[in-house]
């Protein structure tokens, strides 16, 4: 199975300038080819026939890319520089990093007892709020 549908004019054979006359011609050596079915000659033949089909055949086709001999010229000024640079921070010592345990875990996702009067979780101990999490405050005397 083709990667894409070939256009009419690669079924012929012929330049995308080709006139009645020509397409007329292309269609016998085609079939002689045997590259494409009948169904598909036939189909290329009678579109390029149309001028409106074929006008609107060729907007929809994207033109061939014309070749570039100095390529290698042209791309060499991007091509001398890093294409993507990434810039990271650089990691945190191993020691500052919280450690979680999963007995931890599993004590603050514990399921509460059914029939709780009260309508809010409960905060795991180790987040209750207590005097450290206050700023320090000077009391004058």
């Amino acid at each position: 199975m083709p990667l894409h549908e070939p256009s009419p004019y690669e079924v012929l054979g012929i330049p995308l300038t080709a006139g009645v006359r020509e397409i007329n011609l292309a269609v016998g050596p085609a079939m002689r080819a045997g590259r494409y079915s009948r169904q598909q000659i036939q189909e290329a033949a009678a579109l390029l026939r149309n001028p409106d089909r074929r006008l609107e055949a060729d907007l929809q086709q994207p033109l061939p890319p014309e070749p570039v001999d100095q390529a290698a010229e042209l791309l060499a000024p991007a091509l001398a520089e890093p294409l993507l640079v990434i810039e990271r921070a650089p990691l945190p010592p191993v020691a500052t990093l919280p450690a979680l345990h999963r007995a931890e875990l599993a004590a603050d996702f514990a399921e509460l007892a059914p029939g709780g009067a009260d309508p809010e979780p409960p905060v795991p101990a180790r987040y209750a709020a207590d005097l450290s999490v206050l700023p320090q405050i000077e009391v004058p005397e």
